[in-house]
């Protein structure tokens, strides 16, 4: 147990006390953060190896993705439900590949958003690149992937800071 000299004055005693009890908040939502972003980063894996059984270990039965052209903003909004998602990512061969950096995440509870610029890879050719907003939601085994929103943008993608992707 931690001691504090009789004579350190009140405020002081207070502070002290404070960051002590503090610290297993600080240390639980570090980890909760990296939870989230492992999740992530482990559904581009699962993208990239096609991997529909690791991909439905980590998103949830129901859910849907909604991607957005940036440079057509009035191309139809494209919907991708989890279900057929997962039978087109075991069906189809074309070699994928999306990466992230730099992202941010927003946990309350057993709710959290991840929020990344990337780009994506189709046949080792950059397809597009945007900004991903990943909604996730905590379950008895962890965090699972709900869905998300997602724009695109075809030309004038800066380079990204993981330098070429081939």
């Amino acid at each position: 147990p931690m001691h504090l000299p009789y004579s350190c004055p009140s405020p002081l005693r207070f502070l002290l006390l404070l960051a002590v009890l503090q610290a297993p908040f600080c240390w639980s939502q570090q980890d909760e953060e990296a939870a989230v972003i492992a999740v992530v980063a482990r559904y581009f894996e699962t993208m990239g190896q096609r991997d529909a059984e690791g991909m439905r270990a980590i998103l949830t039965t129901e859910g849907m993705f909604h991607g957005k052209y940036a440079d057509d903003p009035s191309a139809p909004t494209i919907l991708m439900p989890h279900g057929p998602y997962l039978e087109r990512l075991a069906r189809d061969t074309v070699e994928l590949k999306e990466r992230f950096w730099d992202p941010v995440v927003n946990i309350d509870g057993p709710i959290a958003t991840l929020t990344t610029p990337y780009d994506f890879c189709v046949g080792r050719k950059l397809k597009h690149c945007g900004i991903d907003h990943f909604t996730l939601v905590r379950e008895a085994d962890g965090w699972k992937i709900s869905g998300g929103v997602f724009s695109m943008q075809r030309t004038g993608c800066p380079e990204s800071p993981l330098g070429p992707a081939y």
